[in-house]
């Protein structure tokens, strides 16, 4: 995907230019943020699950091709640095569980993988849709023990998988921590 393709995404504010190289790649990648990280920083990366639960969809969310009452996972995670302890990154998803199998459901369960690791890991073919690239104030760094200089760059992608909509991902990043990275 070229950057080309995806300007009309991104927030006017964003400043995507002047942003470090590595938040750049992470905003654009189709690929695993918790992969890109751990090659970057040089260190493994934890997947920290904050919430999990599953729950019937009441109301379809626009962007999933689910099914009302269908069973979704609600799930909130934070990606941090098994050495250094520093949080690279904060993602909510919205995942219709009959897209998984009961293998990837277990791994899911466990809440040690990031949703890229497992789909990696078991060979779903997927294809990530980048939806809205932007900017949050210094208030979404409530995650994060980052300094509060930058905000947090966000995006909002969509993973289809069987031709369909299956999994809704928002993923945030302190600016702050990856400026002098």
């Amino acid at each position: 995907m070229t950057l080309h393709r995806l300007s009309h995404l991104m927030a006017p504010e964003l400043g995507f230019s002047t942003l470090p190289a590595i938040l750049r790649v992470l905003l654009c990648t189709d690929g695993t943020v918790t992969h890109s990280l751990a090659a970057y920083f040089d260190e493994p990366i934890n997947v920290l699950c904050l919430r999990q639960e599953s729950r019937p969809l009441s109301s379809v969310p626009t962007e999933l091709d689910g099914e009302p009452g269908e069973t979704v996972i609600e799930r909130e995670v934070l990606l941090q640095g098994a050495a250094s302890g520093r949080q690279y990154a904060h993602a909510w998803s919205t995942i219709c569980v009959g897209a998984l199998d009961r293998d990837s459901r277990a791994m899911l369960d466990s809440g040690a993988a990031g949703i890229g690791e497992l789909l990696a890991a078991r060979n779903l073919e997927t294809c990530r849709e980048i939806r809205r690239i932007g900017l949050r104030t210094t208030e979404a760094l409530q995650h994060f023990e980052a300094d509060a200089s930058g905000g947090v760059v966000f995006r909002d992608y969509v993973i289809h998988s069987g031709g369909k909509a299956v999994i809704l991902v928002t993923e945030e990043f302190p600016v702050a921590l990856y400026t002098g990275a």
